[in-house]
């Protein structure tokens, strides 16, 4: 599985998955896969949730806490463009300047809609 992009109609969506990661942690069962990426989507519905909150009381902590989950989450899956933005703005937050997180916050939703796009269409 050599695919290394997957860009739904939306390419703001664009995500990029390890295919070789998700087979691995799949067991190549094409059930789990959807599942695990499932779970991934609400990993990402619940931590952006959590950021957003924080963010606006520049809670950096949580902000980095919750970045660090979602970058552990993606990581796990092969999902490497989510990770990136992740760590990043957990880079940020460590470093308490957020000044780019609206920036971050929009690329992680945008995220998880590829994601969901992913899932939707590959196991429907």
């Amino acid at each position: 599985m050599s695919e290394s992009n997957f860009s739904p109609s939306n390419s703001t969506n664009a995500i990029e998955i390890d295919f070789d990661r998700l087979e691995e942690v799949s067991l190549g069962e094409v059930e789990l896969k959807g599942e695990l990426l499932a779970a991934l989507l609400e990993v990402i519905r619940l931590n952006l949730d959590a950021i957003k909150q924080a963010e606006a009381v520049n809670d950096y902590s949580t902000v980095a806490k919750c970045a660090h989950q979602l970058k552990g989450a993606a990581a796990n899956v092969g999902v490497s463009s989510l990770q990136a933005i992740a760590t990043e703005l957990e880079r940020q937050a460590k470093a308490e300047n957020l000044s780019n997180a609206a920036d971050l916050l929009i690329a992680l939703e945008s995220q998880r809609l590829g994601v969901q796009s992913y899932l939707s269409h590959k196991f429907p």
